[in-house]
């Protein structure tokens, strides 16, 4: 697999999660704090939506194809500069379910891309589908990763439209949520008005949106438990 490989699979062995759980999808119920995160960026909603993330004071998760790194690295600065997190979404947009060696080299590979563009190493992974097995957790772990999942998801991959988009979250968030939305084409731009509305909407219930990281207790070679998680 190369030098480069065993040096970044040894930074992901040091900085891997020390509990033994490594898959989420929701948070502490008991803390009023969301976790909004937006897949396959970075691409062509993303400085629009940190435009509205950043009017309200929101801090949110991007999780980020490898491939899509190049060329994007002011993009990618700018969200990390701005208080947000970079998750990684492994290096394509493939299945990998089933296929934790794949898994393992994309998301090992995607992690150097990123710090190499910002300076700044993922701690949380989405799978593309949200298709994993035992596997690629085991996988992500040895790469340094938590994985992530979802319990509040609007599909506005299939643009249902901005009212749609928000009333599914509105309906769905609770403490705790997190909530799964996209960033990567043109054709998503209602997600953007809805985030606006939901921000409003979250904001009106008290749930403050943080990172992933946050939500989690993930911490820089660190995983902390978070409170009387269920």
């Amino acid at each position: 697999m190369g030098r480069s490989f065993g040096a970044e699979l040894a930074r992901g062995l040091i900085a891997a999660p020390r509990r033994r759980r490594s898959y989420f999808d929701h948070g502490p119920r008991e803390v009023h704090r969301v976790a909004l995160t937006f897949d396959d960026g970075p691409g062509a909603l993303t400085a629009r939506l940190l435009d509205v993330l950043g009017d309200r004071g929101a801090h949110a998760t991007f999780n980020v194809l490898g491939e899509r790194v190049p060329g994007r690295e002011e993009l990618l600065g700018r969200t990390i500069a701005e208080g947000h997190e970079l998750g990684s979404h492994a290096e394509r947009h493939d299945r990998l379910a089933g296929r934790p060696l794949d898994a393992l080299r994309q998301l090992v590979r995607t992690n150097a891309a990123l710090r190499a563009a910002t300076g700044v190493s993922p701690r949380v992974f989405r799978a593309p589908y949200g298709a994993v097995s035992p596997g690629v957790v085991r996988a992500a772990r040895l790469a340094g990763l938590v994985t992530v999942g979802w319990d509040v998801d609007p599909r506005d991959y299939e643009t249902p439209g901005a009212h749609a988009i928000h009333e599914r979250v509105a309906d769905a968030a609770r403490p705790g949520s997190i909530v799964l939305l996209h960033d990567d084409r043109r054709a998503l731009g209602q997600t953007v008005t809805a985030v606006e509305q939901i921000l409003a909407t979250l904001d009106e219930r008290g749930l403050r949106c943080v990172t992933l990281s946050e939500i989690l207790g993930v911490e820089e070679g660190v995983h902390r438990r978070p409170a009387r998680l269920r």
